[in-house]
């Protein structure tokens, strides 16, 4: 990758353009970064041409409203090739998405996920080296509102290493670098830990856990924590995805994730998850990821996962009943 300096900024994509990657985008547009949208919803793709996008974060003490000039292109009309493509489509589309962006995949590409699930890193591995591929989790909350139209309320952090080991990753200092600075310049706290993998392990419980009780019973998180009987479902859920964690030597901590669980449950009342969002909508959720992936993983390692397991199936079920009746 050649030298970045602010008149050079990073040449950054932001596939998927929902709210994750739109805030994510437009924050690093701000910023001064070199920032396009790429997106198949040609909704989203045409308001933001049109109207700009709209960001409503809370900024300091006050709430920032403000329109973000910001390019945004449909997959076939991407072009030249980026220095890092920051994905955030929805977990299954992931290997779809970077197939219909692989012309502007260069050799020097990195590939920088923040999605959910646990299955990231070895999807994108199949279009970058582990070298150039950057693996991380984040808690900073969005909601798209409307096309072209993202708010989200509350501080978060982002976390993230190389998917490679340590010697293999050795020489780009640079591009991580580059990275955190465009990063601190939009406002949005990033932070190089080697211990990521745990903090993605630690969501994926909190995931398994509020998202999938919210989706089957079309609860907010609030409803949820105000019944003793599925939020009891929701500690045993974390429990097990802690065990799988712990059995497959990764180091988490289920105390602090059962906290995380809990404040939500009584500070974010009226949340309605995205797997509760898309049931609702009749679309797809990251079931497959979240649940799913904790219980492949725990029936590998002999671990017993019956809670999160029978989420999983009914899940599964609904999303199947869609599809049979619509």
């Amino acid at each position: 990758m050649t030298s970045r300096t602010p008149e050079h900024p990073l040449r950054i994509a932001v596939l998927g353009a929902g709210a994750m990657g739109s805030l994510f985008g437009g924050c690093l547009k701000e910023g001064g970064a070199d920032v396009t949208l790429i997106d198949a919803n040609d909704r989203q793709v045409e308001a933001i041409r049109t109207q700009g996008l709209r960001l409503v974060t809370d900024k300091g003490s006050g709430e920032g409203d403000r329109v973000v000039s910001i390019p945004a292109v449909t997959p076939a009309e991407a072009e030249g090739t980026f220095d890092l493509i920051l994905v955030f489509t929805k977990t299954m589309h992931t290997r779809a998405a970077l197939s219909g962006v692989s012309r502007v995949i260069g050799p020097q590409t990195f590939l920088f996920s923040l999605q959910n699930g646990l299955d990231n890193k070895e999807t994108l591995i199949e279009f970058a080296s582990p070298d150039r591929v950057i693996v991380g989790v984040t808690t900073y909350p969005a909601d798209l509102v409307a096309p072209g139209h993202v708010q989200s309320h509350g501080s978060g952090i982002a976390r993230f290493k190389i998917a490679a080991d340590e010697p293999e990753a050795a020489g780009h200092h640079e591009i991580l670098d580059a990275l955190q600075s465009a990063f601190a310049a939009a406002g949005l706290n990033l932070v190089h830990d080697p211990a990521t993998e745990s903090a993605i392990w630690e969501k994926v419980a909190f995931n398994a856990a509020l998202n999938s009780l919210c989706a089957i019973t079309r609860s907010t998180v609030g409803e949820i924590g105000a019944d003793p009987e599925t939020r009891g479902l929701a500690v045993m859920i974390v429990d097990e995805v802690c065990r799988t964690a712990a059995a497959a030597g990764v180091k988490v901590d289920r105390d602090h994730v059962q906290a995380v669980v809990a404040h939500a449950m009584e500070h974010h009342t009226h949340h309605k998850p995205s797997m509760l969002q898309d049931i609702l909508a009749g679309r797809t959720t990251e079931i497959e990821t979240i649940n799913g992936a904790v219980v492949r993983r725990a029936a590998a390692l002999d671990v017993g996962t019956p809670v999160t397991s029978t989420l999983l199936r009914l899940v599964r079920h609904v999303q199947s009943s869609h599809t049979r009746w619509t």
